[in-house]
């Protein structure tokens, strides 16, 4: 399954690659691919993640926070250290829908709270509604 998701996400992860077409369509059958990751699955993703372009991280953030996995949670804490500001605001979404009690110990630790109070001042009004209630399910 992972080949398969792998070669769907390339699809979508260079620059000519349609944006709307990926978040009214495109996304939901990735999600649909990552339903039915095994372990194995998730093992070569998050082996493999560090050679993949921003792109197709960015496009596979954007399927996480619904099942609230802990492969996910494990993803995500692995990517948020991009230089990526999107990429980044895209982790941070995705930790605000799959946080829990036990996660605030791993987000803390990850030190994104301070990178995210940077950004906050600099953010557009969307990612600054993004940010501030990350800082409000943390706290």
């Amino acid at each position: 399954m992972y080949n398969k998701l792998d070669e769907y996400l390339v699809k979508f992860s260079d620059e000519n690659s349609s944006d709307d077409y990926w978040y009214d369509v495109g996304f939901e059958y990735a999600c649909q691919l990552l339903d039915e990751f095994k372990e194995e699955d998730w093992s070569k993703l998050i082996q493999r993640i560090d050679e993949k372009n921003i792109i197709w991280k960015k496009r596979l953030v954007y399927c996480f926070g619904d099942n609230k996995r802990d492969e996910e949670m494990n993803i995500i804490l692995k990517l948020i250290d991009t230089k990526d500001d999107e990429l980044f605001v895209m982790c941070i979404d995705a930790l605000c829908e799959i946080n829990g009690k036990d996660n605030k110990s791993k987000i803390a630790s990850n030190q994104v709270i301070e990178r995210v109070l940077q950004l906050i001042p600099e953010s557009g009004l969307a990612t600054k509604k993004v940010l501030e209630r990350f800082i409000q399910q943390i706290n």
